[in-house]
């Protein structure tokens, strides 16, 4: 009668929920490569929001791979596997393609999120090779099978060599974990008070780009460049146009304008009597940020009350 339970929830479980993840991560990767978060993709973000777009399927894999060694590996030569090392051995070739994988595909956002993954994987590579030589000395198929094939006396000589290397490969996991954090504690990134992480870039369905930056070219270029360069170092991933970057066509400024969430003004000399700036800056009604040029400040007070008008 357990059988009939058994595999019921064995197609609930291994089978459906990996099915099911992977048919909502296709339904929604359009939203999710294009950042336009609906209220789908929001309400999963728990499945994509750590990887990079070209990687939206990640979280599927490594659920696949979970469940593989966790209970898909027990039907590997079900009546004596528990007795064989045939388990072993594929689950430590599985844990070494995984990790290989992680080591060139990086598909992780944070640095810091690929080094535990890696850091996680090489340990349950290291743990099912040990696991590997703890059998081999257990066994009593052959005499002396421990000493000719591992090099230890007995089976409790194995064990201690398997704990100690264990816990030093613990600690130099921490100490490269701790190394690691110190290191991007001290780099120069934007990160939310609330929470200590770097914001979501998401955008609205009506956007591509997350800000345009409106600049006088004879006066401001140079330094709007520069702004947004600094801006794409620390906080990757942001969307801002840039003339250099984006412009085809001058008269298709203003439907550029509407195609960003912020509007932001660098406010340089000669800004207001520029034919392109005006018609960008008076039209635009989303939130709007001014940095200014120290020598702009006598031509802003002047032009602010006909901009107004």
């Amino acid at each position: 009668g357990l059988d009939a339970y058994f595999w019921a929830f064995f197609v609930l479980w291994p089978v459906l929920v990996p099915l099911a993840f992977f048919s909502l991560l296709l339904w929604i990767r359009p939203e999710v490569v294009s950042q336009r978060v609906g209220d789908i993709a929001g309400a999963c973000r728990f499945l994509w929001r750590d990887y990079e777009p070209g990687f939206l399927f990640w979280e599927v894999v490594d659920l696949l791979r979970k469940l593989f060694l966790a209970s898909l590996v027990l039907f590997i030569n079900i009546e004596h596997g528990s007795s064989k090392l045939l388990r072993l051995v594929v689950a430590s070739v599985v844990s070494a393609l995984f990790l290989a994988a992680l080591a060139l595909a990086r598909p992780f956002k944070q640095s810091d999120d690929l080094f535990l993954a890696c850091i996680a994987n090489l340990l349950l590579t290291c743990c099912f090779m040990l696991g590997t030589v703890v059998k081999l000395c257990e066994s009593a198929a052959y005499e002396d099978m421990c000493k000719t094939l591992v090099g230890f006396d007995s089976a409790r000589g194995a064990s201690a060599f398997v704990i100690a290397l264990t816990a030093a490969m613990l600690i130099i996991s921490l100490l490269v974990v701790v190394l690691k954090t110190a290191s991007a504690v001290r780099m120069p990134t934007i990160r939310l008070a609330s929470t200590g992480r770097p914001p979501a870039l998401e955008l609205c369905p009506e956007c591509h780009f997350h800000g345009f930056i409106s600049h006088a070219w004879g006066t401001g270029q140079d330094q709007t460049h520069t702004v947004v360069r600094r801006l794409q170092l620390l906080l990757p991933g942001v969307r801002i146009w840039l003339d250099v970057d984006n412009l085809d066509d001058v008269g298709k400024l203003e439907e550029s304008v509407a195609d960003a969430m912020t509007f932001l003004v660098f406010l340089s000399a000669g800004y207001f009597k520029s034919f392109n700036c005006r018609p960008a800056s008076c039209t635009r009604r989303s939130p709007q940020i001014g940095p200014s040029s120290p020598s702009s400040r006598p031509t802003w007070q002047r032009a602010a009350p006909r901009s107004r008008r």
